[in-house]
This record gives C-alpha cells, sequence and structure tokens, in this order.
C-alpha cells in the first residue's frame, strides 16, 4: 500500500486517519498511472467496479478513492483545472448522466465521473437495463471529453458486450472476507485487466461465475472516504427516496390506468371496484380516490359526460 493525495488530505480529515493522504494498492495505482499518462493525449477511459452480485461491499469506497486520486494527479503531474465534489463528480440518478458529463466536458476536462445509481444493489437485472441505456446515451454526447468514467455497478454480468469487453479498461471486482472471529470484513477486489475480463465475460455470464477465470492480482483498500462521508451518504439516500418515489407514482399510475379500464371500457361501478378491490386485498379503498384516479385518464369529452350524470 502507498499513501497518496496528502495535500488534499491532511491528518484529521477522517478520524481514522494516523498519517496526511490515503493508502492505494500499489499494483493498483501503476494500473492507473498509465491511464493518467495517457489520457492527455486525448483518450478517455472507463473503469468497472462491480461487487461479485453481492450488495454494500464497499464499490463506492473504492471507486471515490480511485477518483480521488486521479483528480489530485491531473492536478499536480499536468496542472489540469480539477473539481472533486459530489454535486458534480458523483451521480446516482442515470438521467443526470449526461448532464454531468457535459458540465465537467466542458469546465474540468480531464477530471473523474463516478455513476453509483443509487438503489441498482436492489433491483437486480431490471436496473440494469435503464443503467445500461443510460451509459450508451452518455457514451454517445460525452465520449469526447477525456473524462475518467468509473461504472459502480452490482454485476458484471449483466452489462452488454460493448461495455464490458470494449469500453472499459479493467474490471475491479469488490468482495468481502471473513476474519478468524467470522466477522465479516470489506475492503477486498480482484482485478481483471482488458484480457482477462473479456475471458471473464465470455466464460462466466451463463452461471454468474467470477471464477471462470483468473484475475490479474488481488488486493485490498482501507475504509477511507475523500469525500465528506456524512455528506455522501446524505446524498445517496436522498437519491434512494427520490427513485421510489417514482417507481411508487408509476405503480399508482398503472393503478389508475386498470381502474379506468374497468370503469369506463368495461362498465363496472366506482362501487363495484371498491368493493372488489377490499375484498381481495383486505384494504378499504374510498370510491374518492377511485374518482379520482380515473379522472386522471379520462378525456375532455369522457368527464362532462360524468359531470352531467
Amino acid at each position: 500500500m502507498v499513501r497518496v493525495c496528502q495535500d488534499w488530505y491532511p491528518k484529521g480529515w477522517d478520524k481514522r486517519q494516523l498519517k496526511d493522504g490515503f493508502h492505494l494498492h500499489d499494483t493498483l495505482k501503476e494500473q492507473l498511472d498509465i491511464l493518467i499518462k495517457n489520457v492527455v493525449n486525448d483518450w478517455d477511459f472507463t473503469i468497472i467496479i462491480s461487487g461479485s452480485g453481492e450488495v454494500r461491499v464497499g464499490k463506492s469506497v473504492l471507486a471515490m478513492q480511485i477518483a480521488a486520486y486521479w483528480a489530485y494527479e491531473m492536478q499536480r503531474l499536468f496542472k489540469k483545472r480539477v473539481i472533486f465534489e459530489i454535486k458534480t463528480n458523483i451521480v446516482f440518478d442515470g438521467r443526470k448522466l449526461i448532464q454531468q458529463g457535459n458540465y465537467l466536458g466542458q469546465n474540468y476536462s480531464f477530471n473523474p465521473l463516478v455513476f453509483d445509481e443509487a438503489g441498482a444493489d436492489l433491483e437486480g437485472k431490471k436496473a440494469m437495463q435503464t443503467i445500461t441505456q443510460d451509459v450508451l446515451d452518455f457514451y454517445r454526447e460525452c465520449g469526447q471529453y477525456n473524462l475518467l468514467n468509473i461504472l459502480v455497478i452490482p454485476d458484471f454480468f449483466d452489462l452488454p458486450k460493448g461495455i464490458a469487453l470494449t469500453r472499459s479498461m479493467f474490471l475491479l471486482d469488490v468482495y468481502y472476507n471473513a476474519n478468524e472471529e467470522g466477522i465479516f470484513e470489506r475492503g477486498y477486489f480482484r482485478f481483471y485487466s482488458k484480457r482477462n475480463k473479456k475471458q471473464l465475460y465470455l466464460k462466466g455470464k451463463r452461471e454468474l461465475n467470477y471464477n471462470a477465470h483468473t484475475f490479474n492480482f488481488r488486493g485490498n483498500f482501507r475504509p477511507f472516504y475523500p469525500i465528506d462521508e456524512t455528506e455522501y451518504r446524505k446524498a445517496k439516500q436522498e437519491a434512494l427516496v427520490k427513485r421510489e418515489n417514482k417507481r411508487r407514482n408509476k405503480f399508482q399510475m398503472q393503478r389508475d390506468a386498470c381502474w379506468y379500464i374497468f370503469n369506463q371500457e368495461l362498465g363496472w361501478a366506482q362501487e363495484k371496484i371498491a368493493i372488489r378491490m377490499e375484498n381481495l386485498t383486505g384494504i378499504y379503498v374510498d370510491q374518492s380516490v377511485i374518482s379520482d384516479g380515473i379522472r386522471h385518464y379520462m378525456s375532455d369529452d369522457e368527464r362532462r359526460r360524468t359531470e352531467r350524470k
């Protein structure tokens, strides 16, 4: 382990710090340094960080550490204009990925952008379809900005070939270990080069087998937050709440549409719908709620006919 970013993170930034800066795995640093040396020659790079399909194993922490080191070195080595903040360098909602990519690319080229979709760990393949489309749209519009793109995803095998094999430089698969007392400890990763991650994907995708092909090396990282931990957790929680509200709104729209179909197209009275709903679910639904829901889908003519009744 080598200590990095001492100027940005003096002792005391994190309560767990014993000295300035934070630790980065030696061989991982060497791999990042290769990309750093080349990105200034009009390249852009993508790194994938997965969690073997597991949740809360530390993917986001490693992503932020890599991003912080990248921004620090861009400033130190090449005097680039850098920024490293939650609002500018970390995206929790794929719909904002292009917006943030454009902002960084136009104002802070060569900077890192972490895409860490809030809630993706909990929604599986359905969420990954949306994430994949967001990333592809981002590449089409923002691929020329010389950024380091860090994709934090639940499962490497959910990615399409274009991103998993072609677009990304290497894979860091994060996992946890149990210590001698049987206590789970976060902070471990396996590094797969471009060639090895290709073989892993081709051999392991069918059975989601992360042991299907060998990794280049394994390493560890410390629980250090290069962005204020409280602020980060708050921002991610807010993104989770927005995602949940969006999901609930979708279900409500579908529910109201069903009520409209039963009432307007199948001729069920609102009272009948309410009684049937209560019989099926055991939950009382006031007729006024059903009426309001149906009105969302009514045309102007349908509303006028209903009012005349």
